[in-house]
């Protein structure tokens, strides 16, 4: 899977699926085989944020409901379990940043080699100008990318972009208030447009601008970790599925723009429900062409889909670095928590399949997407179940 999270979303699913057989096969539970099993220097972390969402997410009260709702009911099956993360940051960057600002009324103007896709790099810009130069949000205006003033920039991706713009902006910000001293030091009482008319007399260049390398995010290195609790709840007769709740503690450091991030936080996670439920690619047996080519038999996450019950929270007291406000990445590293959802599905489907007296035990693959079809199929029933007497 190469748009999103590239790598790290099939490792981290890899690692998952060995935690989750390894409890099935030997009866163990699952999140103490994750425990058992995390890396010494990333112990701590992780540690810490699986005990506050078991809290927060009210984990051991749901697990003793699950496990009681499992011993009543037939046809209707739930599973509940976590998803565990740590995620890298791979140094990726090359964007060009101009800021401007105008003698008449102050109004500043941003040019950047980002692209703004709906993950709100332009808003995060406004916002860190507007904290370090000390203006009203309004006063920032940031223009669409330009090749022409950003030439030789890089793609924006591995959720490092907004990092890297934010950088820029800060960088350009120190330069313009180093610039502007000592105006400020003459006029201590003086508003922002006073001090940008006078320095604009005073023949000070208005204008500033940065570059960000690769080597700028490998100068401020650092992990992503996140928790996940999901449950879901199955047909037996018909393999339909609903996610009941899903509960995510993300580890965004100190968040500059915390309901964008939220939202990119529920995005990763429901593109990771249409990947394992849904989105199963089809090709001609002989000519190999995609017969998944459109929304009539490609099928993504609908409103019905989504989790009925969403919580995202945030790891406090969590920060890196200050030029890059505290802050990290956010657009990918959600993603890798969706493999709770096969995980809790799989928990439904074994429950299911002990009815017909098959152990949990007897661990069994899910080849692709856990669609209905799948689900209704490995649920094993017996026909024997299904006549009516």
């Amino acid at each position: 899977m190469d748009w999103r999270g590239a790598g790290t979303f099939d490792s981290v699913a890899q690692a998952e699926f060995i935690m989750e057989q390894i409890a099935y096969e030997l009866s163990l539970d699952p999140v103490e085989v994750r425990l058992n099993n995390l890396k010494p220097e990333f112990t701590s972390s992780l540690v810490e944020m699986y005990n506050t969402l078991k809290k927060d997410g009210q984990y051991e009260d749901r697990r003793a409901f699950v496990n009681q709702f499992n011993k009543q009911n037939r046809w209707k099956k739930r599973g509940l379990r976590f998803s565990f993360l740590n995620f890298n940051v791979f140094p990726y960057a090359r964007y060009n940043v101009i800021l401007s600002v105008y003698f008449g009324d102050g109004t500043v103007v941003i040019n950047h080699g980002g692209i703004e896709m709906g993950q709100g790099i332009n808003t995060k810009c406004a916002q860190i100008c507007a904290y370090y130069l000390n203006i009203p949000v309004e006063n920032i205006q940031v223009k669409s990318t330009n090749t022409i003033i950003s030439p030789n920039c890089v793609e924006s991706g591995a959720s490092l972009t907004s990092q890297n713009i934010g950088l820029g902006v800060f960088r350009c910000c120190m330069k313009l208030l180093k610039r502007l001293e000592p105006i400020k030091a003459e006029m201590p009482n003086a508003s922002w447009i006073e001090v940008i008319q006078t320095a604009n007399d005073s023949k000070i260049d208005l204008q500033v601008q940065d570059f960000i390398t690769e080597d700028d995010p490998a100068r401020y290195d650092y992990n992503v970790f996140g928790i996940a609790l999901t449950e879901v709840e199955i047909d037996v007769l018909t393999g339909e599925y609903e996610l009941l709740r899903v509960d995510i503690l993300e580890d965004v450091g100190r968040s500059v723009s915390p309901e964008l991030d939220v939202g990119q936080v529920e995005g990763a996670f429901i593109m990771g429900l249409g990947y394992w439920t849904s989105e199963k690619l089809f090709y001609d047996e002989n000519t190999g062409e995609p017969l998944t080519n459109r929304t009539w038999n490609y099928k993504v996450p609908m409103c019905t889909d989504i989790p009925q019950d969403l919580r995202v929270y945030f790891r406090k007291n969590s920060f890196t670095f200050e030029p890059i406000q505290g802050a990290k990445i956010v657009g990918e590293p959600p993603l890798c928590l969706s493999v709770g959802i096969p995980l809790a599905i799989r928990e439904a489907i074994s429950q299911a399949r002990l009815e017909s007296n098959i152990p949990p035990t007897d661990w069994f693959p899910i080849d692709g997407p856990s669609s209905v079809e799948t689900v209704g199929l490995l649920s094993a029933t017996d026909l024997k179940d299904l006549v009516l007497n």
